[in-house]
């Protein structure tokens, strides 16, 4: 009976396992004026919240497709669901400084201490061949988590 009772106690501790939120300051490793602020690690999704640091125009995310963002954790992709505050590929949108937008992901492993936040195909051969890439892709490279 004491074993069912544990048993009961640790699913209701995951059942109603709030969402973590840390807050931190991590640049895009591209100059580009916009930071990681905050992570919010819940069951179901992680959300990173990236702010602008200064005003700038054109700003798109794909939501599926070879450019759609990722995290990367462990050797292990975890894929774009959506956000808040975004343009969908082709559409475009401007940010005022300190604006924030949303992109929420599936949900990191707990044991997960360190992430990087790619943009897609566009971001990983921006990071392999920097001269070559036309366009500008955010990559949030090596976030550390509590």
């Amino acid at each position: 009976m004491r074993y069912v009772r544990l048993l009961s106690f640790a699913l209701l501790l995951v059942w109603f396992h709030p969402a973590t939120a840390q807050t931190l300051f991590h640049l895009e490793e591209n100059k580009v004026p916009v930071a990681v602020v905050q992570v919010i690690r819940a069951l179901d999704h992680t959300e990173v919240h990236l702010q602008a640091q200064a005003s700038f125009k054109g700003v798109c995310w794909y939501s599926s497709g070879p450019n759609s963002p990722y995290l990367l954790a462990g050797g292990r992709r975890y894929r774009f669901l959506n956000g808040d505050g975004i343009a969908a590929c082709p559409n475009l949108r401007g940010y005022a400084a300190r604006e924030v937008m949303v992109l929420r992901f599936k949900p990191l492993e707990p044991q997960v201490r360190e992430f990087s936040l790619v943009e897609g195909k566009g971001g990983e051969h921006q990071m392999i061949d920097p001269a070559s890439s036309t366009e500008i892709f955010w990559n949030f490279l090596h976030v550390k988590l509590n």
